[in-house]
């Protein structure tokens, strides 16, 4: 399935319009889907409609939430997302952590109470498109064991890290543990196997079934090394701002929503940003311009294969699973939208 990324944005616009989501509110949840998709990103694209239309007919995205500062020092904010969709709530907490970094050289903005905030990298890249540095730790939901342990007790936790150069920014964007819970969904409807060591089943031994991982615990990336790095990204993105910690949910429903906490640099600060940039640039050739491995073929940057597939899918069209687009049709049934319509453009 394939349609255009304007079409994509107005589908998926519709659908929280639909469900009395305010304009602003809708835009901001209909571009984090959008991007997520179109960056090759399906975990976090389409797919996550159902979650995110859930929370708003179940009461937990509240659809006249009002994000709002309720702690501050002049280069830190402490920001209650008043339950407000993800996306909404993450995006006004990194305008407000780059405005604060512009006066102040480096801000921190943390943030709660709000639901998931999709493809987090996209924070990160919204600072670096802007000459700035972004930093992103984020809280998630309980799916990975510690190193040494069977049970699922941390979030898959991303890390995020969006810095300028000269063209596209570098951007690294990773979960902690060895693939997220979005990818794991997708290969459970792909009915693909797992790699080695990505997971575990529910009596602790390793597994490659991904239906098997969906009732055990996914990995930390680079064992204990990314346990700690999870670790201390949910005391960052969790205990810190305010998120909380572990299971998110209990036999009740959720018990609480996400958080993360944002750091913004503005590398003015510190030195003359073209030249930062230049030399950023310089050096990022002579990575991709070392000695290939074998059996390599390119060395490529973070964030580098996103903005290509982003630049195909722009010209030739997103790609949408069958089965992702038939779970979203039929809540867009329900809300009477007519999900062809949005096909008509491209034809698919």
């Amino acid at each position: 399935m394939r349609l255009t990324a304007e079409a994509e944005r107005r589908y998926v616009y519709d659908i929280f319009a639909a469900l009395g989501v305010p304009e602003d509110h809708a835009s901001a949840v209909a571009q984090l889907v959008t991007e997520g998709d179109l960056r090759g990103h399906g975990s976090h694209g389409l797919v996550r409609v159902p979650l995110y239309s859930g929370l708003v007919r179940a009461g937990k995205a509240r659809v006249d939430a009002r994000p709002r500062i309720v702690q501050e020092r002049v280069a830190a904010a402490l920001l209650d997302g008043d339950q407000a969709l993800g996306p909404y709530a993450a995006t006004i907490a990194s305008y407000e952590a780059m405005a604060r970094a512009r006066g102040t050289g480096v801000a921190a903005v943390a943030f709660y109470n709000c639901g998931h905030i999709g493809l987090a990298g996209y924070y990160v890249e919204l600072a670096a498109r802007q000459d700035l540095i972004g930093i992103l730790f984020a809280k998630s939901e309980a799916s990975v064991h510690p190193y040494g342990g069977a049970e699922p007790m941390i979030g898959t936790n991303p890390v995020c890290i969006g810095i300028p150069t000269d063209g596209d920014p570098l951007l690294l964007d990773m979960a902690t543990s060895a693939t997220s819970m979005g990818k794991l969904r997708e290969a459970v409807t792909a009915g693909r196997p797992l790699p080695e060591g990505y997971a575990m089943g529910p009596n602790g031994a390793p597994t490659t079934d991904p239906a098997v991982a969906q009732a055990g615990a996914l990995s930390p990336v680079g064992g204990a090394k990314g346990y700690g790095l999870a670790l201390a990204v949910e005391l960052l993105g969790g205990i810190l701002t305010g998120a909380g910690s572990g299971a998110m949910q209990d036999a009740t429903g959720w018990r609480q929503l996400w958080g993360a906490l944002v750091l913004v640099l503005d590398p003015a600060t510190f030195i003359d940003v073209a030249a930062f940039k230049t030399t950023v640039n310089s050096y990022l050739a002579e990575v991709k311009g070392s000695r290939l491995a074998p059996g390599f073929e390119e060395i490529l940057i973070p964030g580098e294969r996103s903005y290509r597939t982003r630049r195909a899918q722009l010209e030739h069209g997103v790609v949408v699973e069958d089965s992702v687009w038939a779970n979203v049709a039929r809540i867009a049934r329900e809300l009477g939208i007519e999900p062809e319509r949005y096909l008509a453009a491209n034809g698919s």
